[in-house]
């Protein structure tokens, strides 16, 4: 018989292909994953890595298990599902792993509706890659994750997605630049200072290919990796930014000076494809949906000028 933890590692293994990445997503020693490890190939009988040089390989029968522990992972989920929704009645703690901005503004929402029920919310703030991974891991039971619309998101196999929301882009800059804006577009800020995060961020593309749009290539002074600290920057009259709506702290938001014309942040909630009948996690997502549907807009977009 097969250790469940074990095959959660090869599997891990598979996909990351260092002992040291999955020893960092289980939080474990390296030399722990290898004692694991070999422990599985004594189950299987077979041995189911090769060394080839400084690379650890699967050899066929690990490929073959591989495939076969998806399998298992996601029958084990739809078991616990099933057995779940025999019992009577709703209940169980869902931990829902999510981006700070997402948790904070669905947190009250979602524990109001569930305050009658005897499902319990645990909320953990992570970015997107942790969040899949604790999901995948068993650690996490709901994870809300983003992306943007102008780059193509792919899932973890055995995970599956809903979108949410469309969160959309603003234009952040100091207030006596909003005149310039409203006459003139983003053209009035062609020689101002800008506000990025890092190179290889998602979101420097969204102020990138806006600013190309409108005829030219932004001059970014300052990289800052927080949207909240690029508002703070907007505010202390260091540039304007591109930033999604959510994550504008509610006290800047008269820094808002139009909605950008191209992408959103498109915000999902993913879950284990075994666990889409369990009942307390059907709960909570429905929570989130509703919570997501009562709210026409997101703060302070009404009225916002497209440019």
């Amino acid at each position: 018989m097969y250790d469940v933890r074990r095959l959660l590692l090869i599997r891990d293994l598979a996909e990351h292909g260092t002992l040291g990445a999955v020893s960092e997503l289980h939080g474990i020693t390296t030399s722990a994953v290898s004692q694991q490890l070999r422990a599985l190939e004594q189950e299987a009988g077979s041995t189911l890595l090769r060394r080839d040089g400084r690379v650890l390989r699967l050899t066929h029968a690990g490929q073959v298990l591989v495939r076969h522990a998806a399998k298992v992972l996601q029958a084990l989920d739809e078991a616990e599902s099933a057995v779940a929704a025999a019992r009577e009645g709703t209940s169980g703690t869902v931990t829902l792993v999510g981006f700070r901005t997402a948790l904070m503004a669905l947190a009250r929402p979602v524990l109001d509706r569930l305050r009658h029920s005897e499902v319990k919310l645990r909320l953990v703030t992570a970015i997107k890659e942790p969040a899949l991974n604790a999901l995948r891991a068993g650690e996490a039971d709901l994870a809300i994750t983003y992306h943007y619309s102008f780059r193509s998101q792919t899932l973890p196999d055995g995970l599956e997605s809903e979108f949410l929301v469309a969160d959309p882009l603003v234009l952040l800059a100091p207030p006596p630049a909003h005149a310039g804006v409203e006459r003139d577009g983003l053209r009035a800020l062609a020689e101002a200072d800008w506000i990025a995060a890092s190179e290889g961020a998602p979101s420097i593309d969204s102020l990138l290919h806006n600013c190309r749009a409108a005829g030219f290539t932004p001059q970014i002074a300052h990289r800052i990796d927080n949207f909240g600290d690029m508002a703070r920057l907007v505010e202390a009259g260091a540039g304007a930014t591109i930033v999604p709506r959510l994550a504008v702290p509610p006290e800047l938001s008269h820094l808002v000076a139009a909605s950008v014309a191209h992408g959103t942040r498109q915000i999902s909630v993913s879950r284990r494809r075994g666990t889409a009948g369990h009942p307390a996690v059907a709960t909570v997502a429905q929570a989130l949906k509703a919570a997501i549907s009562d709210r026409a807009t997101w703060p302070g977009t009404t009225g916002s000028r497209t440019t």
